[in-house]
């Protein structure tokens, strides 16, 4: 008797100890294949989400991938080299949903993060009218916002340049260029360092802008629901760490990049990363605005709200949030 009751006792430690626990690393692990832009600091939620280590207790173990600009990304997005994808923003995945691309957007990563910044002799943004400027790339976030900016103020450059996020700051400071449009830290780093360098534009013209987005490649969501649940859950508990620590991140974010504070402090006032719901309206903006361009074909596009809804799926994000007590 004395033995069955000691076999029972271990039996009971061994299940104990194989049971996989949910939301913690003794969860079945999972690989990632996670695609990110270069210089993308200013996605710390989820950066802070790796440093505290909430991805790896939801079992999830990252391969990231990095590329120059959204459109690269989404492009190896579509020939399925990727899982999920963040830093990416709108108006590449407007293009790529229009090129018929499988994937959904989840949620909200940041809003604006997409100033223009100046050498000394331009003081303010229409002093850019016929003046070489400088942009991330056709196609991407800012220079859908450079397109708007230029038509509500009614200037036009001399000539507009589409170069890697990290040369422009380069260009800037040998005088190649007037100005130019990227996402923060480098529009911040530009200022901190570079003499006479300065912002003409902190926030796109447009309301609440959203900037980048998370997605996931369609096959991977449809089959892995769980994974995908999983990685937001994490992401969104960086977010909450954010807004819980708000006063102490620039001097945790200064100690994390090895950056200024002062630098990563003005970078702040660019961008917003706590509301992970899509603001439908300003992306309808960018796709007006490809459209009106001629970057995304009208026959693409035959009816815009179910065009959006075609990509963009937040039904994971109001359950996900709510577990995570994210308000």
């Amino acid at each position: 008797m004395k033995k069955l009751i000691i076999f029972f006792g271990l039996l009971m430690v061994i299940v104990t100890l194989i049971v996989p626990q949910k939301g913690s690393t003794a969860e079945k692990a999972e690989k990632v294949i996670l695609g990110n832009l270069t210089a993308d600091e200013t996605m710390f939620a989820f950066y802070l989400a790796v440093k505290n280590g909430y991805f790896e207790k939801e079992g999830i173990v990252i391969e990231k991938r990095t590329f120059v600009n959204g459109p690269s990304l989404m492009m190896a997005m579509a020939n399925g080299e990727l899982n999920m994808g963040i830093s990416a923003g709108f108006p590449p995945l407007l293009q790529a949903a229009a090129q018929g691309v499988d994937f959904k957007t989840l949620l909200s990563m940041t809003k604006g993060s997409c100033p223009v910044i100046a050498a000394a002799h331009i003081k303010d943004f229409k002093d850019l009218n016929d003046k070489v400027v400088g942009d991330t790339g056709l196609g991407t976030l800012q220079n859908t916002m450079l397109s708007i900016a230029v038509k509500k103020y009614g200037i036009k450059f001399k000539k507009l340049i589409h170069a890697k996020v990290t040369d422009l700051p380069v260009f800037l400071e040998k005088g190649e260029i007037d100005g130019f449009s990227s996402w923060e830290w480098v529009a911040a780093d530009t200022v901190y360092r570079v003499k006479g360098a300065h912002y003409v534009l902190k926030w796109p013209v447009i309301d609440n802008p959203e900037c980048n987005a998370m997605t996931a490649y369609g096959k991977f969501y449809r089959e892995n629901p769980d994974v995908v649940k999983r990685f937001m859950r994490a992401y969104l508990r960086g977010v909450k760490f954010y807004k819980e620590n708000r006063k102490d991140l620039p001097s945790l974010l200064a100690e994390m990049y090895s950056r200024p504070k002062e630098m990563i402090q003005m970078a702040l006032e660019n961008l917003s990363v706590e509301d992970p719901n899509i603001n439908l309206p300003s992306v309808k903006l960018m796709l007006e605005d490809a459209l009106e361009a001629g970057r995304i074909k009208k026959e693409a596009v035959p009816d815009i709200d179910a065009f959006l809804k075609s990509f963009i799926d937040q039904t994971f994000l109001k359950e996900v949030r709510q577990e995570v007590g994210l308000k």
